[in-house]
């Protein structure tokens, strides 16, 4: 899900600063943007990957960000998702 349709505003982890990464919402005191996190969880899901499973390779794409952070980013999206369109 891309993140343009989440308002990450409230996440204390997350910031947005015009110029900085094109102003996409970025893990605080980073330019990892949050969309690399997210994406990368859900492209380990789609393959397959048990939830943790997917927690544990993408926190090996980015070890930097830790695990207690994209799980915790991870939740803050699945209570922020826009319903589906029909």
């Amino acid at each position: 899900m891309p993140t343009a349709t989440i308002d990450w505003s409230d996440c204390p982890l997350v910031e947005v600063i015009p110029g900085k990464v094109s102003g996409a919402p970025l893990l605080k005191n980073t330019r990892l943007p949050v969309e690399a996190i997210t994406g990368n969880y859900d492209a380990f899901r789609s393959e397959g990957l048990a939830p943790d499973s997917a927690i544990d390779e993408t926190l090996d794409c980015y070890p930097e960000a830790g695990r207690d952070t994209i799980k915790a980013i991870l939740s803050y999206r699945a209570t922020r998702r826009l319903p589906a369109q029909s």
